[in-house]
């Protein structure tokens, strides 16, 4: 069981966590709600703006359309060359613009910007002088005229001189917003070409008929309702404080005119509306859940962490002598190999000498007594020195740290052999006799790398037990030699 103070500690971070996770799911709950408020009237703003757009590029098609009616006609074209047809104007082309369409201003501009005649409903006015550079019908008259001689050039027809199909012709048409006569109006250009082609040609063309829309509060109020929109306004100018709709209109010449504003539609409100009790009641159910889980888990959390650090323990020790296992003994090892080539270090393969017929003869039981006493043997031997480690079965490795020098490498070998030598009592009376063969690798001599310092130390294991076994053997081409003159001080201890 975990201590008193530790449990209390691990008691107060659950339930801190439970309060830490109530809040955060509190919080994001509120969060998402806010988000879908704020983009719900985001969305439908955009909405109606982009309903307004299109309700006003209506309105320009349909003044277009209505233009066409007498633009697009062979009698208007021959009317606009000299001599002027001032009848047909007067009665034909502006009475009917505002007869039948209420067009309240017409204009008839040529293409090098001289105002023809001008209109007031279908009071008619013939001038023949110039407009300004900056005059806002010259200056769409100007922007129609160059959109028709875009689209002119662009053309494959044989008849693209003087035919153009409606179509087309409603896409060469340009609107903008202006003052006329001291009042705001929405104005709409458009070329006059001829229908049938049956036209007489004594001048540049095509001339350009202009027609304004006041914008007054019967125009408003019909657009109020096409949108449906609540306070919907309309102002001269720029805008004079940032507003979510204000909506700018250009002039001809691509300044801003004005703007629309209304007091748009804002759902995002019934969507809060609608999450609070939602949030209020996911939020009571994760603090339910929550607390609970975390009750439970504060009565489990001393067992686990007792479980917790006997499985640590048994993870890197070696469960029958409780030396080293391999994992901790490689933890070992690279910590050592960080430190070469300042500080070397030896390893020690060691393999039991006739081993398996004490199993055979006696019982595993008995062989587990004799793994346990040669691990106590080596742990007394190695000391402070090193780390010593059982790999499986009868295998050691011994990692030696603080021992380093070939002379003190062999005495330590040989004490080793001489103690694993010496009887062993595994009960019931008897005692058996073992030997140790043991094959050393120093770093950084042979090699630098756990694979290699391994590799060579079971490569000198192997050579001690061929050369007699109960004996060392270092890692190296001189350890046979090396190994000649030790073997007969090995094997007396051994048969001793």
């Amino acid at each position: 069981m975990a201590p008193p103070q530790a449990g209390r500690r691990i008691t107060v971070w659950i339930y801190g966590f439970a309060a830490l996770l109530i809040v955060l799911s509190t919080a994001s709950l509120t969060f998402i709600a806010q988000m879908a408020w704020g983009e719900a009237d985001r969305r439908a703003l955009e909405a109606e703006q982009l309903h307004l757009t299109r309700t006003l590029n209506d309105i320009h098609r349909q003044v277009a359309r209505d233009q066409m009616t007498v633009a697009q006609w062979d009698r208007t074209f021959n009317a606009l060359q000299a001599p002027l047809d001032r009848a047909f104007i007067e009665d034909d082309l502006v009475g009917d613009l505002w007869e039948d369409f209420n067009l309240d201003r017409t204009f008839l501009v040529t293409p090098d910007g001289t105002l023809i005649a001008q209109a007031i409903k279908d009071d008619v006015l013939f001038e023949n002088k110039p407009l300004q550079s900056g005059n806002p019908i010259r200056k769409l008259a100007e922007q129609t005229a160059a959109v028709f001689r875009t689209h002119k050039n662009g053309s494959n027809s044989l008849l693209a001189d003087w035919y153009m199909p409606q179509s087309a012709l409603l896409e060469t048409s340009q609107a903008a917003f202006a003052v006329i006569d001291g009042t705001r109006a929405f104005v709409s250009a458009i070329p006059i070409l001829p229908d049938e082609g049956q036209v007489r040609l004594e001048g540049p063309y095509p001339a350009i008929l202009v027609n304004a829309v006041y914008i007054d509060d019967d125009w408003l109020n019909g657009l109020r309702d096409q949108l449906g929109y609540r306070d919907f306004r309309f102002y001269l100018g720029e805008p004079e404080r940032r507003h979510p709709t204000n909506y700018l209109v250009q002039a001809a010449d691509g300044s801003t005119f004005g703007y629309f504003r209304w007091d748009h539609s804002k759902p995002g409100r019934e969507i809060w509306i609608m999450a609070m009790p939602l949030i209020v009641l996911l939020a009571s159910f994760i603090a339910i859940v929550a607390f609970a889980l975390a009750t439970k888990i504060s009565r489990l959390s001393a067992t686990l962490e007792e479980s917790e650090r006997k499985n640590r323990y048994f993870a890197r020790h070696d469960a029958l002598t409780g030396l080293a296992n391999r994992h901790h003994f490689s933890d070992c090892l690279a910590f050592s190999l960080d430190g070469l080539p300042d500080r070397g270090f030896a390893i020690f393969a060691c393999d039991l000498d006739r081993f398996k017929p004490v199993n055979d003869t006696y019982g595993h039981e008995a062989g587990d007594r004799v793994i346990c006493t040669v691990a106590d043997r080596l742990k007394v031997l190695v000391g402070e020195n090193g780390v010593v480690s059982r790999i499986g079965g009868d295998e050691f490795l011994v990692l030696l740290t603080h021992q380093t020098d070939r002379d003190g490498l062999a005495a330590l070998a040989g004490d080793i052999c001489r103690s694993i030598a010496e009887p062993i009592d595994i009960g019931g009376g008897h005692k058996v006799g073992i030997g140790v063969s043991i094959g050393i690798a120093s770093a950084p001599e042979a090699g630098m790398r756990e694979q290699d310092l391994i590799r060579m130390a079971d490569m000198a294991l192997y050579r001690a037990k061929e050369t007699g076994r109960n004996g060392f053997e270092f890692a190296g081409p001189h350890s046979l030699e090396a190994a000649q003159i030790r073997k007969p001080i090995a094997q007396q201890a051994y048969e001793a």
